[in-house]
């Protein structure tokens, strides 16, 4: 699904396409847009014409227009504000945005959401980027003893999935280290993943963590001889 979406759209108008040559954004400022019948292609096939906009060179077609021409269906939460092309994944949590219990390790080597520094970078792996996530730096030549970290959450039984993407992240991709991620669920293992090395793919994962009361994510290195590596669990989501 996300490889049909990349490319496709250069920008996506949720709703009905406005009627008029004029339109207003959320901050009520006054824009002037062209209106034009746009040919929708799918690798080479013509699968539509659909009336859009063209914006600041941006062209914007309906969401749902977009979704249909890659045989995909399309809805709108209004309420959280959340466009959903293919399969809802259903009600679900990103992790980094729930609580953890506690962090076994050098605190201040975990991030969540993206990069501290500089702020805001998002997570990266194989020039994928994630606005989800846990971020980990092990083996940073200032530390002693950080080949390992790990995330406690009480789920108290309330999930039955864990799905994200795993990898290391872009900016230690040339490390000579390999990178670790283990989850267990009351202790007992549930997905293990060993050797992750800079330049591989993002791996996508899917665990089940039915009536898991403690979930425990750890991150581990290799090497311990100062050549940092960089670990991330991205788009990870909790789904209930």
């Amino acid at each position: 699904m996300k490889d049909k979406v990349k490319g496709l759209v250069i920008g996506v108008l949720i709703g009905s396409l406005l009627t008029g040559a004029t339109a207003f954004a959320g901050t009520n400022t006054k824009i002037s847009v062209v209106m034009e019948n746009v040919k929708m292609m799918f690798n080479g096939v013509h699968k539509s014409t659909t009336q859009s906009i063209v914006y600041n060179g941006n062209l914007y077609v309906p969401a749902k227009t977009a979704a249909q021409t890659m045989g995909e269906s399309f809805t709108y939460d209004g309420k959280s504000k959340t466009a959903s092309f293919g399969t809802k994944s259903g009600t679900f949590k990103y992790l980094d945005e729930v609580s953890y219990a506690r962090i076994d390790g050098i605190v201040d080597r975990v991030y969540f959401k993206n990069w501290e520094n500089p702020k805001g970078l998002k997570f990266t792996i194989a020039n994928q980027k994630y606005l989800h996530g846990i971020g980990t730096i092990l083996d940073n030549y200032t530390y002693t003893k950080d080949e390992l970290l790990s995330v406690d959450y009480n789920l108290n039984g309330g999930y039955k999935k864990l799905t994200g993407f795993i990898g290391i992240d872009d900016y230690t991709r040339n490390s000579i280290n390999a990178g670790s991620i283990v989850i267990k669920g009351d202790g007992e293992e549930l997905f293990r993943k060993d050797e992750m090395k800079g330049g591989d793919m993002p791996e996508s994962i899917n665990v089940d963590v039915t009536g898991v009361l403690k979930l425990q994510i750890i991150f581990e290195s290799a090497l311990d001889k100062g050549e940092q590596i960089d670990i991330v669990l991205g788009e990870a989501k909790l789904i209930k």
